[in-house]
């Protein structure tokens, strides 16, 4: 697999380092898709197979497998050695998308500007597919070639608890308990539910790249705080654009927090707008620890994902 080269100069402006930056970023989505479909070759199998290749392989942002293969080149790595672990990290979070839009979660109909999984192929196949997903994620990475055992070892137990009682699957019941306005008890709670529904898969996806990269353990570590302050970010911008924006612009059910108490509830938007970016700006803290000599780019995906949430609620 050849190396992914970026060019980086001292010398460039913004705009510059701006447009070599969306380069990579483009560069690493392609190998991840054609990764992601290498792992997954024959949708039309079955319908299940069809159903996992929906979930997995509809059009995302890639962001979770993304941060994977940044924080390992961040971390002194080649990116595309970890595109194994990266695709496996996306593997979950897709698992976790048609867990959340079942009826008994969200009861989602609209997921990436196209039905979900169960609207399209039923509960039942959609519960397996999801399952299967997760399964596969870990056999994926138990058989990456390019870590060694102590790596791929240290690698699972990350994604593994990531998804447990104090990740997604914790995160995710707490979201349940917040159902209906005034059920959600203190920003602290509301923040906890962020951090295990999104902050987790966040920082095992950051600190899963810095394991493929041999990082030491305060490099981890830091990538690990990056990646959860990253999340609790997200996850609150996430619930500012679900109160403001529709469902042309997101590609997804809009006004799904109505009936949930959020950071937006108890704060208002402006409020929650301003804590999404001290998360943000903590986020960076965390990403500037580690330096290698390639410049900061989970820095820079930080910045972009700041400037896409903005563009989404401007003038509104």
């Amino acid at each position: 697999m050849d190396k992914l080269k970026v060019v980086h100069s001292a010398a460039a402006g913004p705009q510059n380092r701006q447009d070599q930056f969306d380069r990579q970023l483009a560069a690493l989505r392609e190998h991840l898709e054609r990764r992601l479909a290498e792992l997954f070759p024959n949708p039309a199998s079955s319908e299940l197979s069809a159903a996992i290749s929906h979930g997995l392989l509809s059009p995302g942002k890639r962001l979770r497998p993304l941060i994977t293969m940044l924080a390992c080149k961040q971390c002194g790595g080649d990116p595309l050695e970890a595109i194994d672990a990266a695709c496996a990290v996306e593997m979950v979070h897709a698992a976790s998308l048609i867990v959340d839009d079942l009826p008994c979660m969200d009861n989602a109909t609209l997921r990436r500007n196209g039905e979900t999984t169960h609207v399209a192929f039923g509960e039942g196949v959609s519960i397996l597919a999801s399952i299967t997903l997760v399964n596969e994620a870990f056999g994926v990475m138990a058989r990456m070639q390019t870590a060694d055992q102590r790596q791929r070892i240290a690698a699972i137990d990350k994604l593994a608890k990531a998804i447990g009682v104090n990740g997604l699957a914790g995160g995710q019941e707490r979201d349940i308990a917040r159902s209906g306005i005034g059920s959600g008890g203190s920003i602290k709670e509301i923040e906890q539910s962020h951090l295990e529904k999104t902050g987790a898969l966040f920082a095992a996806a950051a600190g899963i790249g810095a394991v493929v990269a041999g990082a030491r353990t305060v490099e981890i570590d830091a990538m690990e705080n990056f990646g959860a302050a990253l999340g609790l970010a997200y996850q609150t911008f996430d619930d500012v654009i679900d109160a403001q924006c529709s469902e042309n612009q997101t590609g997804k059910n809009a006004n799904q927090d109505e009936n949930r108490t959020t950071v937006v509830t108890m704060l208002g938007q402006e409020q929650a707008n301003k804590s999404a970016g001290q998360w943000l700006s903590d986020a960076v803290k965390e990403a500037e620890k580690v330096d290698y000599g390639a410049g900061s780019p989970l820095t820079e995906l930080a910045k972009l994902i700041e400037l896409k949430f903005s563009k989404l609620t401007e003038n509104r």
